[in-house]
């Protein structure tokens, strides 16, 4: 398939900010990106003396937008200025598209200059308002498919030897479509290989576990606003709850060494870590905090292994709201 996606964050909900080849491009798994439309059809059913219907309406439009990008920061030489400066100057490439999935950044700069032991954590954030959103532009088939106001969530997969990779799923209002040919468009491209999921500091608590996969889901629930003072009968879309999840596969070991079976009992709740990429600039840690609701046995080419199934939650009510998913670039 032959196309593209640009996306940069809005500065007034739902409204345009002109995303541009140069400085907005989203380098996107070419088989992911699926762009799906939504209308309610509203049907004429007159009783008339026969079965047949009469042309009625397509209302309340909605578009629903999902695609993969590789996980990694934006590190390029080593010596340019990357994440590891620990400065919005020099933010991520996905950065608004963390933001419109109520992620919000906190930048820590690096110590002395040149020192690149900065970085940006994202963690959920409940906003006062609207919250943070992004417009895509999608260029497919000889056309650009504008999608303004887009909230979303975002699912993450770690396997050992394999790059990361994020699955991003958003929801925004329909645009009207039009005729442009990309062969006119040149975008400048971000040239960082993602780190490979290996020689990784993961730990489940003080336990290093034997896995292979780490499977995450923030879990945003998206709601449309509906509301008969706006174009279309949509006032925008919504973040209006969260149910966050996470996969691990370890080895099964004895109960003293890896109590699954106590935590599900005792509902105990846990922190995952783990982290991918050894260089500045290009390190990502992922810090998850939930209690297991699920336990059953795998088999890993002979090996038994455990498959726990957590469901992410403060470990206390005087827990930091949000710190049960944590996102750091470094």
């Amino acid at each position: 398939m032959i196309g593209l996606v640009l996306a940069k964050a809005e500065t007034s909900y739902g409204v345009d900010p002109t995303p541009t080849a140069s400085a907005n491009t989203i380098a996107v798994a070419r088989s992911s990106v699926k762009y799906g439309p939504k209308f309610q059809h509203l049907l004429r059913n007159i009783l008339d003396g026969n079965h047949s219907k009469v042309s009625g309406f397509n209302v309340l439009p909605q578009v629903d937008f999902s695609f993969t990008v590789e996980l990694r920061g934006n590190r390029t030489d080593g010596t340019a200025a990357d994440i590891s400066k620990g400065a919005s100057a020099n933010a991520i490439e996905i950065n608004p598209l963390l933001l419109a999935c109520d992620l919000a950044a906190t930048y820590t700069a690096e110590t002395s200059v040149g020192a690149k032991n900065g970085y940006v954590t994202y963690k959920p954030t409940t906003p006062s308002d609207q919250g943070a959103s992004v417009t895509f532009y999608f260029y497919s088939g000889g056309k650009l498919h504008k999608i303004t106001g887009c909230k979303g969530t975002v699912k993450g997969n770690l396997t050992a030897g394999q790059f990361g990779t994020l699955e991003f799923n958003f929801t925004g209002l329909y645009n009207s479509v039009t005729d442009v040919a990309i062969s006119g468009i040149t975008p400048t491209w971000l040239d960082t290989k993602p780190p490979t999921f290996t020689a990784a500091t993961s730990t489940v608590d003080a336990f290093s576990p034997v896995f292979q996969k780490l499977d995450f889901d923030l879990g945003n629930k998206v709601e449309r606003r509906e509301d008969a003072n706006s174009t279309n009968g949509v006032k925008g879309f919504l973040i209006t709850d969260r149910d966050g999840k996470a996969t691990i596969d370890p080895e099964s070991e004895t109960e003293a060494t890896n109590p699954v079976w106590g935590d599900l009992y005792n509902a105990t709740a846990r922190t995952i870590t783990a982290v991918v990429g050894t260089q500045t600039g290009n390190r990502i840690q992922i810090t998850l905090m939930g209690v297991s609701e699920a336990v059953s046995y795998g088999d890993r080419g002979g090996i038994r292994t455990s498959q726990i199934s957590y469901s992410l939650e403060r470990s206390a009510l005087s827990t930091t709201a949000g710190n049960e998913f944590q996102l750091k670039f470094y």
